[in-house]
């Protein structure tokens, strides 16, 4: 989403974001590190496993194989996680 502009296309910031998860899920424990990096880690994992499935050739969608760069991308973004520290 590099370039575009999120406010035009209504899509909130990563703070607003967070703040409107936050007061849906009712509580106010943030995520750390640990918990972004998990979840970015765990996304990774996901296009992984469909990139292999497009390997395989039974892949749920023709365009699967598109999703192979998104792993490396996904983990690269847990290493290099934003957040708080416990």
């Amino acid at each position: 989403m590099i370039g575009l502009n999120l406010t035009a296309l209504g899509i909130p910031s990563e703070a607003e974001f967070t703040e409107a998860y936050y007061e849906a899920a009712r509580h106010r424990l943030r995520m750390n590190r640990f918990h972004m990096a998990f979840a970015l880690f765990r996304f990774a994992v996901i296009f992984e496993g469909i990139a292999a499935r497009a390997r395989a050739g039974n892949a749920a969608d023709a365009n699967a194989a598109a999703i192979s760069p998104l792993a490396a991308s996904f983990a690269q973004h847990a290493v290099d996680a934003p957040g708080r520290d416990p």
